[in-house]
């Protein structure tokens, strides 16, 4: 037997929101292998450190979010970086003053970067970020040293062979008291 829920009690519940994509990322001895070959694709971060062109996971979560992925950073370009940007709504756009939008909500995600092939277990590294808020000054957060290029290509078999690697982002939204469906009553008014 069910019973309903007391609305009073709805301060006990929280609910989040998550989304995820998998990204496999293919040709990857074209990307890593491209520092090498074609400087002019090189650009630099505010400390100075190289990194090259940018490459961008599809939009996803509806269109709010890309993965940014450059695959040669850091000193020497020893590194890949990982990056969440914020894609801002319609809607953020249009409620926004001066160009400044804000998405409301603190978001955590996580990163993981594995083997192409989803059966193996094979998890090269992992980040999580807790409490991040997103706006027109901070559209991107991440990590510009997620990995270390030599460990997750250059000495990673499995990944050489199969010449790809899976980017997997999690995004949960900041708790939020469940909204209950609307009565009867809210619909005739």
């Amino acid at each position: 037997m069910s019973t309903s829920l007391d609305e009073s009690n709805l301060q006990e519940y929280q609910e989040f929101t998550t989304v995820t994509l998998e990204w496999t990322v293919r040709n990857l001895k074209q990307l890593f292998d491209a520092r090498t070959r074609i400087f002019e694709n090189l650009a630099y971060n505010s400390e100075g450190e190289q990194k090259s062109k940018v490459h961008k996971s599809v939009p996803f979560g509806g269109g709010r979010w890309r993965i940014l992925l450059y695959p040669n950073s850091g000193h020497e370009g020893g590194f890949i970086s990982l990056y969440l940007s914020c894609e801002p709504t319609q809607e953020e756009k249009e409620s926004a003053i001066n160009g400044e939008w804000v998405r409301d909500g603190l978001f955590k995600f996580s990163f993981e970067l594995k083997t192409a092939n989803r059966a193996s277990t094979g998890v090269f590294n992992t980040k999580e970020a807790c409490d991040h808020a997103f706006s027109y000054k901070a559209s991107n957060w991440g990590w510009g040293q997620f990995a270390r290029r030599d460990t997750i290509y250059y000495s990673a078999p499995q990944i050489r062979a199969a010449d790809a690697f899976l980017i997997v982002c999690t995004i949960t939204s900041s708790p939020v008291t469940p909204v209950p469906p609307p009565t009867a009553a809210d619909l005739k008014d």
